[in-house]
């Protein structure tokens, strides 16, 4: 398998897994080939991917994951090693992953299919996943794949993808500005508007403007004086006239001129004037002649007296 699938720079610190029977002169010219391409600065670890689990590697340390790049490579990717592969690499770090897939899913095998295998690269962290690469095997690597597998004969083949870890840690939080308060509106005054409310009439004046006179729009019944009698309130219509509370209109100083009605004396039963027939026991007009209705009766300071 060449390198023309990896794209590895200068100082980058590269991890190849591997797995399988791969011939050992040819694992020996692939780290040589990388160690050349990252130069002194960078570094390739070389590890199997069984052993990627236990190695306890830190966060974020690998530029570059290559996996499943030498053949004949059996390696499936379960979701704890794409896991565990997109914890260790950096932030926007690159994946090479090479693994065999069937073009229709088989009972009981794990072998995946290239549209599962994007889809497990998705659901462990990846983004930006490129279009899956079908490479060709020799007929002496698919039966020694099929033999590792334990498949059946079948349409094996190997799938290429390069996916890339986020520009941020998996699981990060980051705390969203957001405001539910109402933006203030600024009204914006029109000028020309202003202008208008500030004219004054001397800067209306103009050799070819004519003024109204205001005089001209009174007519001749507008000028006549109106007659007292008519501006007199009409309060109550036809009944008795009373003033309001905040008279106004000089009703209340026109009541208050009138002379005052003389009050009616009345009995408190009302019936003493008839004589003593309507009279009550102990009525004080009792043997006195009957009299007329409001008449004014002076009792002797003997009747006013009760009896001992």
């Amino acid at each position: 398998m060449t390198l023309d699938k990896i794209e590895v720079k200068n100082g980058q610190k590269v991890l190849i897994l591997w797995s399988g029977s791969q011939p050992p002169s040819s694992f020996k010219n692939v780290i040589e080939s990388l160690n050349t391409l990252v130069g002194d600065a960078g570094k390739v670890q070389p590890e199997h991917i069984e052993r990627l689990a236990i190695s306890s590697h830190p966060d974020s340390v690998f530029d570059v994951v290559v996996s499943g790049l030498l053949q004949p490579s059996s390696a499936l990717h379960d979701t704890n090693s794409l896991g565990e592969i997109c914890r260790i690499l950096k932030p926007k770090g690159t994946f090479f992953i090479f693994e065999p897939t069937v073009s229709s899913e088989i009972t009981d095998s794990k072998v995946r299919t290239t549209e599962k295998l994007c889809s497990a690269l998705k659901l462990s962290g990846f983004v930006n996943i490129s279009e899956p690469v079908t490479l060709e095997l020799t007929n002496e690597d698919k039966q020694s794949l099929q033999s590792n597998l334990q498949l059946p004969e079948s349409n094996i083949t190997i799938t290429h993808c390069t996916c890339f870890k986020p520009g941020y840690e998996v699981g990060s939080s980051s705390q969203l500005k957001i405001s539910f308060g109402k933006k203030k509106v600024e009204h914006k005054v029109d000028e020309n508007v202003a202008k208008v409310w500030t004219l004054s009439s001397m800067d209306m004046v103009d050799e070819d403007m004519e003024m109204v006179n205001d005089d001209d729009l009174l007519d001749a019944d507008d000028l006549k004086k109106p007659d007292p009698a008519s501006l007199k309130a009409d309060c109550g219509g036809k009944a008795k006239k009373k003033a309001c509370k905040n008279c106004s209109c000089g009703l209340a100083e026109e009541l208050a001129g009138e002379a005052p009605k003389p009050k009616t004396a009345t009995s408190a039963c009302g019936s003493c004037y008839l004589g003593d027939a309507f009279r009550c026991a102990s009525c004080p007009y009792l043997g006195m002649p009957a009299f007329k209705p409001g008449e004014k009766v002076m009792l002797s300071e003997r009747q006013l007296k009760a009896d001992a």
